[in-house]
């Protein structure tokens, strides 16, 4: 069982973990955003407002247990007060003296007398008590002796008529004391029996009418729900006195079972004080509704900052994943929309330095190097197959040539002509290295051999005119060069150098190892070369081969085979090796050549002379 329910939780999990992760960024956004801003926002207003809730109920409870402490205090100083105006009453000399005086044998004179003493006594003594509306005597030949003040309220003497049985019984029960009695219209009587002080013999009743509108000023204003709410209950609850009768009769049934404490059916708030020996119930009480009034406000307070919330939570995310999914978009749809025809129509325009305005970056050079090296590539394929078609032709009459050449130089020696088969011979020779038969490589040596080759031929031309001085370290003449890798640059030097020069050309050749680097160099004392030309010849020199081949077809003098050579020497030892001029105009000329002493990551294809030098 355990393990069918873990089963199903994981199962559950992986769910969730596939639904994020097919959904999209943007969603993915306003996902994490909502549960990071939004979810701790709810928690927080709910529990804010039933912490702020508890705290309203644990404070009115508080506020309601002082509030009718008070109260009892001063409801407590009025009935003790009552009582001594009732007990005073009873003790007064001149209505004890009449009462002792009535009798059912005396005369109407006499019963008058009794009478009036009564009245003078009641009449001193109600006019100072605002809390009294009328009071009587029931002697014990029941003669009622009433006094009032001319209440319309007020109808003493028949309430104690119909009473006066059981008003007699609760004063009895009293023992001398006072005692509350509530008639069938909840009007509140305080009643006390007087006694004979000699023998202790019933001699009257005394009841008085207490004004229940004299408890307002004792329990105070009403200046709070609690306070307006105020009742006062009998033992038995009946209403003593009652500020919302309407309410509390709404409200009754609740109260009563509850007394103390909030009743969340009747959403109500109760609590109440039970006054000393009277058992009175001192009870307010305030509906639910009230006592949170605040709580209500700042509900909805939070509910009106959620939804602010959530709107504007919305508008910044849309913003954040507007503007964070349009540059995705633009990625996605550049790689979609990409292919090899078309490679340079996929760059992005660039609008921001951030994190994907990096990515963006890197794209557009990505895209800008594929572009680069497809058409790189393209130019190369052309290139070779352009190369191979020359090869193949060029294989038929360079072998036709050398064989002719050979012819002649037999036929001169025949016919024993020495110069012609000399020149024949060394022609045949620069005829077999351009032809290129074995070796790739060959040493400089060898190289330089042919050079001497080249240079008779030339003399042959030029007479004396031309010199060649050679200063060679024999360490350098066993490493390997590729064919007719120096040769271009004595050639070079005949016919812009020397050539048009009218003294005697002198052509230095000079070969050292310098740090590991073979330095060839070819010194020729011809014109010279003007400095703004031998700028762009250098500049041209030191481009690397992209920058180079991208600019051949803006360049004019491709076909100059200083050149060739130097891009020969790139491409097939690297782009830090090559050649460099120095030059002074009518002075001299130095081509230096730098290769490294061993060959490392030779790229095959590369040792074939240029045909166009």
């Amino acid at each position: 069982m355990i393990n069918k329910v873990t089963s199903g939780i994981y199962w559950q999990i992986m769910r969730l973990i596939r639904f994020y992760r097919n959904i999209s960024i943007k969603k993915k956004i306003f996902l994490i955003l909502y549960i990071q801003i939004l979810i701790p926002l709810i928690f927080i207003g709910y529990f804010s407002f039933k912490t702020s809730e508890n705290i309203i109920v644990e404070k009115s409870k508080t506020y309601s247990n002082e509030l009718l402490s008070i109260i009892e205090l001063r409801l407590q100083d009025t009935i003790n007060n009552l009582n001594m105006l009732t007990q005073n009453i009873g003790n007064d000399e001149g209505i004890y003296s009449a009462l002792l005086n009535d009798d059912s044998s005396i005369n109407r004179l006499q019963n008058y007398e009794v009478r009036a003493d009564i009245i003078n006594a009641f009449q001193k003594i109600v006019p100072n008590q605002n809390n009294i509306l009328a009071l009587c005597i029931v002697t014990k030949t029941v003669k009622i002796i009433e006094y009032d003040r001319n209440s319309v309220e007020s109808d003493i003497k028949s309430v104690v008529l119909q009473n006066y049985t059981d008003m007699q019984k609760y004063a009895r029960a009293a023992g001398g004391g006072s005692v509350w009695y509530f008639d069938s219209n909840d009007n509140a009587y305080l009643i006390k029996m007087i006694y004979n002080r000699d023998n202790y013999q019933e001699i009257g009743l005394l009841v008085v009418q207490i004004d229940k509108q004299s408890f307002k000023g004792t329990l105070g204003g009403s200046e709070s729900e609690l306070m307006k709410n105020l009742t006062i209950l009998s033992p038995d609850n009946s209403i003593i006195y009652c500020r919302d009768k309407a309410t509390f009769n709404k409200y009754r049934k609740t109260i009563q079972d509850t007394f103390n404490g909030v009743d969340n059916k009747a959403k109500i708030f109760v609590a109440s004080r039970t006054l000393g020996e009277l058992r009175w119930t001192i009870v307010t009480y305030i509906p639910l509704k009230q006592l949170h009034a605040d709580v209500e406000g700042l509900r909805t307070n939070m509910i009106l900052i959620c939804l602010a919330a959530i709107l504007l939570l919305t508008f910044v995310s849309f913003f954040v994943s507007f503007d964070m999914i349009k540059p995705i978009n633009q990625l996605v749809t550049a790689m979609k929309g990409m292919n090899i025809h078309k490679i340079s129509s996929s760059y992005i325009e660039i609008d921001r330095n951030d994190e994907l305005g990096f990515l963006q970056k890197t794209f557009n050079t990505m895209t800008k190097e594929m572009d680069h090296l497809v058409n790189w590539i393209y130019r190369e394929q052309i290139t070779r197959k352009e190369a191979e078609i020359k090869a193949l032709q060029s294989q038929i009459n360079p072998h036709f040539l050398f064989n002719t050449l050979e012819s002649i130089n037999w036929m001169a020696q025949l016919n024993n002509i020495p110069e012609i088969s000399e020149t024949v011979s060394d022609l045949s020779t620069l005829l077999d290295i351009s032809i290129g038969r074995d070796d790739r490589l060959i040493t400089i040596e060898e190289e330089f051999i042919y050079i001497d080759k080249y240079i008779s031929l030339l003399k042959r031309r030029f007479e004396d005119k031309i010199t060649l001085n050679k200063e060679v370290n024999p360490q350098v003449l066993y490493l390997k060069i590729p064919r007719l890798l120096i040769q271009p640059l004595i050639e070079n030097a005949v016919y812009h150098g020397v050539e048009n020069n009218r003294g005697k050309g002198i052509i230095s050749l000079v070969a050292d190892i310098v740090n590991d680097m073979i330095i060839i160099e070819v010194i020729d004392n011809g014109n010279g070369i003007p400095s703004e030309e031998l700028i762009k010849l250098n500049n041209g020199l030191s481009m690397d081969n992209n920058t180079y081949f991208n600019s051949l077809s803006n360049k004019k003098d491709k076909s100059i085979g200083i050149e060739n050579v130097n891009r020969r020497i790139k491409l097939f030892y690297g782009e830090k090796y090559g050649l460099k001029i120095e030059s002074k105009v009518n002075i001299y000329t130095k081509v230096s050549v730098t290769l490294p002493v061993q060959i490392h990551n030779t790229k095959e294809g590369y040792y074939v002379q240029g045909s166009n030098n």
